[in-house]
C-alpha cells in the first residue's frame, strides 16, 4: 500500500463541503501520521454566540469514552484486581439483573464486547453525587434480557456503566478519579473531563440539533451527560488529546516513556473477540473492520448534539480524529474519513452489489426499541425507511429524515441517505425462520404489531 505525505489542507474542500451538506456548525480534525500530529478547526463552536472553533476546543466524544473505560479495566486486570472471565456478581453480589442465568454468568468480557445480551440504552439521571453509578446499577432490574450472554452482539451502553461500577467496587475509588489517576493524568490529558463545570474552564463547544421549527440548527439542551453514564460516554476532550490517547494504543500501551497498559493488553484490546455485523468485528472495547486489505481499529461516539470518530490503522501507526457539534455530523465523518484514507494510503471502501429479488413484502413493517422506530416500506427494489427518534437526554420524540435500505444479501441491507450512507442493517431470524430482530445502529429492534 502506498503512503503519501499529505496535510489537512489537501482535504479541506471535502471537510467544508460535508459541513455544508449536513449543516454542521463546527468541526475539529486531527491526524497522526509518521509520528507527526496535524490539527485543524472549522466553523463555530456555538451558533448562539458565533465563537470560532479552535483545535483546542473541547467536544463531547460520546462512546469513544468506552475505549478509555476498557483501558482502565485492563489496568485492573494486570494488577489482578479483576478477571475478564469471572462473573460480575463476584464483584457486585447484589447485581439486580432480571434474568437469573444472565445475572450469574455475565462477565467483564461480555460487558466490554457488547455481548451481555441485556438492553443497554439507559440514561436515567441518578444525580451528580459520588453514588451515581451505584444508583444506576441498582436500577438495572428492569433492563430486558434480549439474548443470552455471549449469544449475539448488541450495543450496550449500560454494560460499560456496569464495568465502571466494578472498577469502583474493587478499588474503593470513584470512577472519574480512577480514570484521572490511571489514564488521563499519566497521559497528560489535562483538559479531558467528565464534568461540565470543568469543561467550561476551557474553550468548549455546545452541541446542535437540526431545528424543528426553522431552517438550520439549534443549540442542543441539556449539555451535561448524566454522571451515571460516565463509563459509557461522558468524556469531553479535544483532538490533540484524543490523538495522544490513540498514539498510546498504537505504541502498544506506552507514549513518551509513560506506560499506561502492557503491550499484551493493548494488543488484546484490538484483537478479534466477536463478530458484530456483516462488515465489522469487535475486540475489547474497539470496533474492527478491514478496508483495502488494512485493519482499521476505531470507535464512533454520539451524544446530544455531538458526534465523534476515532480511526486508527495499527500497522501504519496512523490515527484520524474528527469531532463535530451536530447530531448529523456522523454523516460528514463518513466522507471525510474516506477521503483522508484515500489521500494518505490509497484505501478505497468496497462497493456492494444490490440484490434485486429480495422479498421486500415479507420483511416490511415497523421495528422498534426505546430509542426509536424504523418502518420499512417496499418501494421498487428497495425499502423506504421512515423514522421516529426518541432523544433519551431531552426526553423528546421527533420524526427523523427518511432513508433507503437496499438489500445486499439474504439478510443484509445497506443504508443510503438520511445521514446513514454505508450503515448496515441485518435481519436476525429465530430457529423457525421468523424475524426475531432487525439489528441497525448496533441495536436490536423488535418487530412491532
Amino acid at each position: 500500500m502506498r503512503q503519501t505525505t499529505s496535510s489537512i489542507d489537501d482535504i479541506r474542500s471535502t471537510i467544508t463541503a460535508e459541513m455544508d451538506r449536513w449543516g454542521v456548525p463546527g468541526l475539529t480534525i486531527g491526524i497522526l501520521s509518521g509520528g507527526e500530529v496535524q490539527t485543524g478547526a472549522f466553523g463555530t463552536a456555538n451558533a448562539n454566540t458565533g465563537i470560532a472553533t479552535r483545535p483546542e476546543t473541547l467536544f463531547q466524544i460520546g462512546s469513544i469514552s468506552k475505549i478509555f473505560t476498557t483501558t482502565l479495566v485492563m489496568t485492573l486486570v494486570e494488577e489482578g484486581k479483576v478477571s475478564l472471565d469471572t462473573p460480575v456478581i463476584t464483584y457486585i453480589p447484589a447485581l439486580p439483573l432480571a434474568d437469573k442465568t444472565a445475572r450469574e454468568t455475565i462477565t467483564l468480557r461480555h460487558l466490554v464486547t457488547h455481548m451481555s445480551g441485556f438492553y443497554g440504552d439507559r440514561f436515567d439521571d441518578q444525580g451528580r453525587g459520588d453514588d451515581a453509578l451505584a444508583r444506576a446499577v441498582a436500577a438495572f432490574v428492569d433492563l430486558p434480557q434480549q439474548t443470552a450472554p455471549g449469544e449475539l452482539w448488541t450495543y450496550c451502553n449500560a454494560g460499560f456503566d456496569l464495568a465502571g461500577r466494578v472498577a469502583e467496587v474493587v478499588t474503593g475509588q470513584g470512577f472519574e478519579a480512577l480514570m484521572r489517576e490511571r489514564v488521563l493524568g499519566p497521559l497528560g490529558m489535562a483538559q479531558a473531563t467528565y464534568f461540565p463545570d470543568e469543561a467550561i474552564l476551557h474553550s468548549v463547544s455546545v452541541g446542535h440539533l437540526k431545528s424543528t421549527t426553522v431552517d438550520g440548527f439549534e443549540v442542543a439542551k441539556p449539555w451535561p451527560i448524566p454522571r451515571r453514564s460516565g463509563p459509557a460516554g461522558a468524556i469531553s476532550t479535544n483532538v490533540e488529546e484524543l490523538l495522544r490517547f490513540a498514539r498510546m494504543h498504537l505504541q502498544d500501551g506506552e507514549v513518551e516513556g509513560v506506560r499506561i497498559i502492557s503491550a499484551e493488553s493493548a494488543q488484546a484490546m484490538r484483537a478479534f473477540e466477536t463478530d458484530a455485523d456483516a462488515f465489522r468485528t469487535w475486540g475489547l472495547g474497539w470496533s474492527r473492520r478491514e478496508v483495502g486489505g488494512e485493519l482499521l481499529v476505531e470507535h464512533n461516539g454520539a451524544t446530544n448534539g455531538f458526534t465523534a470518530r476515532l480511526t486508527t490503522i495499527p500497522a501504519r501507526r496512523f490515527a484520524l480524529a474528527i469531532l463535530t457539534n451536530h447530531n448529523s455530523g456522523g454523516a460528514a465523518h463518513t466522507k471525510i474519513s474516506e477521503t483522508a484514507l484515500s489521500r494518505w494510503f490509497g484505501i478505497e471502501e468496497a462497493r456492494h452489489e444490490f440484490l434485486p429479488d429480495f422479498d421486500l413484502k415479507a420483511h416490511s413493517g415497523t421495528y422498534g426499541h426505546r430509542l426509536g422506530d424504523l418502518t420499512l416500506v417496499p418501494d421498487g427494489e428497495h425499502f423506504r425507511v421512515e423514522r421516529v427518534n426518541r432523544n433519551p437526554f431531552a426526553g423528546t420524540e421527533s420524526k427523523g429524515d427518511p432513508f433507503v435500505f437496499r438489500p445486499i444479501g439474504d439478510r443484509f441491507l445497506l443504508a443510503e441517505g438520511g445521514g446513514f450512507d454505508g450503515a448496515v442493517g441485518e435481519f436476525i431470524l429465530n430457529p423457525e425462520g421468523a424475524i426475531r430482530f432487525l439489528r441497525f445502529g448496533g441495536r436490536l429492534a423488535h418487530p412491532k404489531p
